[in-house]
């Protein structure tokens, strides 16, 4: 069908039955205290909530399209009738992106995978999907080709949708192949005027670095396309050192750090608080989790690994409950935490999987609902100020331990990328060498005393972070304004998470 076509059904679609589930408008909510609070709210009343309950709205229509045309037609409705537009999929952003008052178009709906196809020319795979396709259900796809295939990199849980993954500048734990949008090759994107637009970096490299990453800005999400590649293996290692072996001196420690994360095609690093007895955290161990490429045969069995899944889905469902208790009753944070990593944590292992089974390593993670701060920042040369990063945290951990609170009590977490060319991606650098660490601090739902940027994750609630991020990258942020102003001049796609850091 043409796109005048599709416009001319959107249009009779609006005029006859709309595709849409209509919800009865509700007294707004105070979002502007909301924001001020990551405690779990009372949801009761509102229309639609996030997966971990930190965030909530009333919109005035919510719709559940399921083809181009039903896309259309929300936006020719939402024009003629001056409402804005947000959309969500699975809900595990911690932030308020898809809050809206007015139209939220749920894209869950959204999931043909069209066949891959292979260019000749350049030796390469690609893959085009609709905007609400579930990682798992791509990663199935990939696997049942022939040949099989698979990205080169993911996120771990395999339960959220690409739409929202790539267009708020998600990533992996890979270090070599940058942030997920770095693997998209075109996005089509349904403008204020319900054009369907195109965006490739051949077509308008400026634009397609907008497009990419676009925080549901420049329109509805249709399709992305990403590189994908035949299927490989990885040699995933679980190793539990002390913390004070990678964390004691920044030049040394920082050195040991950067040579670990160069050599591998991915790197992680945990901490769960107080994982030893005695509030000493010289006593603590990390967990390095390490992947690297290999021709090895698979060491783990279908069957075993998906029984291994079974057992992470009851033990993460057993340690809702303890996390519960453990909001709920703080100083008994020590001794949970402890128990936890007992149980799972210590206990070295080296396998090889195919990659999806290998990045995808924690099965469950949908368990445990819990509210999560990121932030990124650029490694230096000998990675020191990653060393005095991780231990600033820590440091804050045990000042608020030594005073009996708990804000902090999940986990803390480290990942790499190599820089991405999308403007608005936490990783955006002109030196394509240059190497970003991820920091993750996250609590349990409930956590008292946790409020204090990914754009997916709780980086409004920073104090002062908007200011900060408008003087740090004001330039690029104007850069795709100016683009995003082009495809939706009236602010159609604008909401309140985003306007200031845009200007607004």
């Amino acid at each position: 069908m043409t796109i005048s076509a599709a416009k001319e059904k959107a249009v009779r679609q609006i005029n006859n039955n709309s595709p849409t589930k209509t919800i009865t408008p509700k007294k707004s909510k105070d979002l502007g205290a909301f924001f001020r609070s990551i405690f779990k709210p009372s949801t009761k009343d509102a229309a639609w909530t996030n997966w971990a309950k930190n965030q909530f709205c009333n919109p005035t229509e919510i719709f559940h399209p399921k083809t181009l045309q039903d896309l259309t037609a929300i936006v020719l409705k939402a024009k003629a009738t001056g409402k804005k537009i947000r959309c969500a999929g699975s809900g595990h952003t911690w932030s308020s992106s898809s809050v809206t008052d007015g139209y939220l178009v749920d894209v869950n709906g959204m999931q043909q995978i069209h066949a891959p196809v292979y260019d000749g020319a350049q030796k390469t795979w690609t893959v085009t999907m609709e905007t609400g396709v579930l990682v798992k259900d791509l990663d199935d796809t990939l696997r049942k080709h022939d040949p099989p295939l698979t990205l080169p990199s993911n996120v771990v849980l395999d339960s959220v949708r690409y739409g929202g993954i790539m267009s708020l500048g998600c990533h992996g734990a890979a270090t070599h192949t940058r942030t997920l949008p770095d693997l998209v090759t075109e996005v089509t994107i349904i403008d204020a005027n319900g054009n369907l637009n195109t965006f490739s970096e051949i077509k308008n490299p400026e634009e397609f670095a907008a497009a990419t990453v676009n925080l549901g800005l420049l329109g509805i999400i249709y399709t992305y396309t990403l590189r994908v590649e035949p299927m490989f293996r990885l040699r995933m290692t679980d190793r539990y050192p002390l913390l004070s072996d990678y964390f004691s001196t920044p030049e040394q420690d920082g050195a040991k750090l950067k040579a670990m994360v160069l050599g591998n095609d991915q790197t992680e690093i945990f901490y769960w608080p107080f994982n030893t007895p005695g509030l000493e955290a010289a006593n603590d161990r990390i967990w390095i989790k390490q992947w690297r490429r290999t021709t090895e045969p698979i060491s783990v069995s279908p069957e075993c690994e998906a029984f291994k899944q079974i057992i992470q889905g009851y033990q993460t469902q057993f340690g809702d409950h303890l996390y519960d208790f453990m909001a709920a009753n703080p100083k008994s944070t020590p001794f949970v935490n402890w128990l936890m990593f007992s149980a799972v944590g210590g206990k070295d292992s080296d396998e090889v999987l195919e990659a999806p089974d290998a990045i995808h390593y924690q099965a469950g993670i949908d368990n445990l609902p819990c509210v999560d701060l990121e932030m990124a920042f650029k490694a230096n040369e000998d990675f020191s100020n990653v060393v005095v990063a991780w231990n600033y945290v820590i440091d804050q951990l045990y000042e608020y331990a030594n005073r009996g609170e708990y804000p902090f009590n999940l986990t803390l977490e480290m990942r790499f990328v190599k820089a991405s060319t999308m403007l608005m991606s936490a990783a955006y650098d002109t030196d394509p060498e240059a190497i970003y660490c991820m920091v993750e601090v996250l609590s349990v739902n409930n956590t008292p005393g946790f409020d204090e940027p990914h754009w997916a994750k709780m980086w409004e609630h920073v104090p002062g972070i908007v200011p900060y991020l408008r003087k740090q990258g004001s330039e690029r942020y104007d850069r795709f304004d100016a683009i995003r102003k082009k495809y939706d001049p009236k602010g159609m796609f604008m909401n309140a998470t985003f306007a200031g850091l845009l200007g607004h």
